[in-house]
């Protein structure tokens, strides 16, 4: 019998916009809100395996959360933004509406794999782990969970956690984040 406990935590409020830069830290804000949310997970982290998206916010609210060094969690590209590389800085929020509310398998190519392998790394884990991770990542495994045909779900908060509960391959349990309409700063 085999059990994962799973808690992804939206970054931190940003520092920046797209626009201005493409890999923001954290605002005083997000700072304090990975504070918080790191002080309600104080009991589980020692006891959880923790991962980051590669991208700064990610990094930093782990960091605050975690309280410790660096090296005391792991980067993983799974968990990193939807991919919107091509797309101009100028198109990226009516492009995100967009992908927000288009039917999975009319998704780009680009978007369903990484899809993919957010549900792959899903399916295979085995064990407990604290992701810190972005919205639409979140939004892509919700949805799967709950068969929707869109990325869309709901959305989480700033250092919101969501957390799914699995026993033997199987979803026994899903705990949606607080929920918050988000602005996409741009």
């Amino acid at each position: 019998m085999s059990q994962s406990h799973i808690i992804l935590v939206r970054h931190g409020e940003a520092s920046e916009g797209w626009p201005v830069h493409p890999d923001p830290g954290l605002s005083e804000l997000g700072r304090r809100q990975a504070a918080k949310t790191g002080d309600s997970l104080i009991e589980q982290i020692p006891s959880y395996q923790l991962i980051s998206s590669p991208k700064k916010r990610a990094v930093e609210t782990m960091e605050i959360m975690s309280k410790k060094e660096k090296g005391a969690f792991q980067l993983d590209s799974n968990f990193i933004e939807i991919p919107s590389a091509d797309i101009q800085l100028n198109e990226k929020r009516d492009w995100l509406i967009r992908i927000f509310t288009t039917p999975i398998h009319e998704l780009p190519e680009t978007v369903q794999g990484w899809r993919n392998n957010l549900i792959a790394w899903l399916t295979e884990a085995e064990g407990n782990f604290i992701v810190t991770t972005h919205f639409m990542v979140i939004n892509a495994l919700v949805s799967y969970i709950a068969s929707n045909n869109q990325i869309s779900y709901f959305h989480p908060d700033y250092a919101s956690r969501t957390e799914i509960f699995i026993k033997d391959k199987k979803l026994i349990q899903l705990i949606l984040g607080d929920d918050k309409k988000t602005v996409i700063n741009l």
